[in-house]
């Protein structure tokens, strides 16, 4: 009968694990747990495009710059629901936005928030900063949903991209782009992972 139980109790452990989303969606913005990308959220895919359109090849000291971060995908959009999300990390420099209800800052980050996450395109305005031998470097993270609540079914993707300033000297590099778990993320994989077991085998004994 122990037996019997155990092998139950396996069975569902890993048909649940299987299938287990890392965790539920994020419509209200995310912060440091995105840094590497949308892990906890879907899959990384080039069915979704992410871009930032109005960044200058090399910026003046002090200088204004209208951009735009857009993201196309072929991920649907459901009524009523969250259409996409984003992170952006920047460097230099000062990044306001165009409507503050659409979008915030969570450790030292820029994200959406909830109406924002109904959009899947965002404007700002980039000042840049007034050392112009400097360069700048933008991680930016991109999420398309499709509104159903969970990460299921969800395609997000990165890009990286350093600015030069007008009297920088050197060479550019953009920065990586990691797509790898970090350490709050692995905690809550693996805190969900241990929360199901916990239940499953509190059902089954």
């Amino acid at each position: 009968m122990h037996f019997y139980r155990f092998g139950v109790f396996f069975c569902l452990v890993f048909a649940a694990v299987s299938g287990l989303p890392l965790t539920d969606s994020f419509p209200t913005g995310i912060g440091s747990m995105a840094d590497n990308g949308c892990v906890c959220h879907g899959s990384q895919s080039n069915v979704t495009e992410v871009t930032l359109q109005g960044l200058p090849i090399q910026f003046e000291s002090s200088q204004t710059y209208a951009i735009t971060l857009s993201l196309e995908s072929s991920v649907e959009r459901s009524t009523n629901a969250s259409h996409g999300g984003f992170r952006i990390l920047m460097s230099e420099g000062l990044l306001e936005p165009e409507n503050d209800s659409l979008v915030q800052v969570i450790d030292d980050g820029w994200t959406h928030t909830l109406a924002g996450s109904a959009m899947r395109t965002w404007n700002f305005t980039w000042t840049a900063p007034s050392d112009n031998t400097s360069a700048v470097d933008f991680v930016v993270h991109g999420n398309a949903v499709n509104g159903n609540g969970n990460s299921m079914g969800d395609m997000w993707n990165s890009f990286g991209i350093q600015i030069p300033g007008s009297q920088y000297v050197g060479e550019t590099e953009n920065p990586q782009v990691s797509d790898e778990l970090n350490a709050e993320q692995y905690s809550i994989l693996y805190g969900g992972i241990l929360v199901l077991f916990f239940f499953l085998y509190r059902t089954l004994k």
